[in-house]
């Protein structure tokens, strides 16, 4: 039996049942009820948090708009280039994606935006594993996520 490959996408949406608002994220076990309705800030926050824990080597990343068949944008030829991490708002702000896509595919995303891959934390390397030291997956990223 074989396994996906690890990827780097993430998808947090904004719900209302009844009427509370509900952070739904692809990565969590389930809903965070939030206080007040959560705001592109608080969301960014969260995906930041996902891509800060991820410790996924760079060659190990794929095109993820490619391994969803391009539905992010419309069709405009092959993947090609380096990988980017994107930040893609839809549905009016209420649904934001983050994830590795191609030079190729980041840009025929419509409201996305390339942003800078988060520093590595206090001398480490790219192949240190983040998720082994809870200092690294509870420092606030600061002005990485403020690039968000």
């Amino acid at each position: 039996m074989t396994t996906a490959p690890p990827s780097r996408a993430w998808t947090v949406t904004i719900s209302s049942p009844a009427g509370r608002p509900l952070l739904m994220c692809s990565a969590c076990p389930g809903p965070d009820p939030a206080a007040s309705v959560p705001r592109g800030e608080e969301m960014r926050r969260h995906l930041a948090r996902h891509v800060r824990e991820s410790g996924l080597e760079p060659h190990l990343r794929t095109c993820q708009c490619r391994e969803r068949f391009c539905v992010w944008h419309r069709r405009q030829g092959p993947c090609n280039g380096a990988l980017r991490l994107v930040l893609i708002r839809a549905d009016q702000g209420r649904t934001w994606h983050l994830a590795d896509a191609c030079a190729a595919c980041a840009v025929a995303i419509p409201q996305a935006a390339t942003v800078s891959e988060p520093p590595a934390p206090h001398g480490r390397t790219a192949r240190d594993s983040p998720a082994t030291d809870a200092s690294y997956v509870l420092e606030e990223p600061g002005e990485w996520t403020e690039s968000l």
